[in-house]
């Protein structure tokens, strides 16, 4: 069937085939290869829908309203876009929260909160290497905050951990979960191929080179959104009607058939900022 005039931007293996979908990198024919860094690849005013979920925070901030002017660019007029980011104002008040309950009246259980939503504020900003001290925390054979952490980290969660508990991805049940699982798998288990296998000079062995090499990699969060700055970022590109909805709430039609960010009733990202705007 023809495609749907929805656009997907940075969509990784989270896509519909039914949308035109488009990332860095492909492994799909489903997927169009671009550097959205360099711009859209597509004409003015042309689609009904943009969506991107957790890409935003990975732009510097400094190119992000170069990025988000792309986005109004091609977006029809009064055309919808959809943004999903990691939100800021959650997780301090989830730290807030758990700092005074371990001040006042710690226990195991409570620390292992904490200390997972310090990896939640921090970890993807400051890690040096693939996965950093999030994937170590993941890869527990054990959590006694098991239920709490994936209460936070949703459906990408329950992948990594039916992972470990199986020994294997034969549990995910359809295809998009399995290249789902396959890409979170390769990120926390195996990390990035070795660069000595590419390079062999001096510079390249270093581990600074390794390090920014990683760091400029895409991985890492380069900037963080709430409520009031996205929404702010959004009316300085020229977006208007900023409304925040939630993972099951939106304004494109046929929403809920996408499966973008709910799969099987479980939310990808549930602690994440959801927000839509028109042109």
């Amino acid at each position: 069937m023809d495609k749907l005039n929805y656009l997907n931007l940075g969509c990784g293996n989270k896509f519909h085939k039914d949308w035109i979908n488009v990332d860095m990198a492909s492994n799909s024919d489903d997927v169009i290869k671009a550097n959205l860094l360099k711009g859209i690849p597509f004409e003015d005013d042309r689609f009904e829908v943009i969506y991107h979920s957790q890409v935003l925070e990975h732009i510097p901030k400094h190119k992000a309203k170069d990025f988000m002017m792309e986005c109004y660019r091609v977006l029809v007029k009064n055309g919808i876009i959809r943004i999903v980011v990691p939100d800021l104002e959650n997780i301090v008040d989830e730290y807030k929260r758990l700092l005074i309950c371990n001040l006042e009246s710690p226990s195991d259980f409570s620390e292992a909160n904490y200390d997972w939503i310090m990896l939640e504020m921090y970890d993807q900003t400051v890690r040096n290497s693939s996965g950093g001290e999030m994937a170590k925390y993941l890869l527990q054979k054990t959590m006694i905050n098991e239920e709490y952490v994936m209460r936070r980290i949703g459906f990408v969660g329950q992948l990594i951990r039916n992972f470990l508990n199986s020994g294997s991805p034969s549990k995910a049940t359809d295809r998009h979960s399995l290249n789902f699982l396959n890409t979170v798998k390769y990120i926390l288990l195996f990390g990035k191929r070795n660069i000595n296998k590419l390079f062999t000079n001096k510079i390249a062995q270093s581990p600074e080179y390794k390090i920014g090499k990683f760091r400029l990699g895409g991985e890492i969060h380069m900037w963080m959104y709430d409520r009031y700055s996205l929404s702010r970022l959004l009316e300085d590109c020229g977006f208007n009607n900023v409304k925040i909805m939630d993972p099951y709430k939106s304004d494109i039609p046929g929403w809920e058939l996408y499966e973008l960010d709910v799969k099987k009733d479980i939310v990808y990202d549930p602690t994440s900022l959801f927000i839509e705007a028109r042109k």
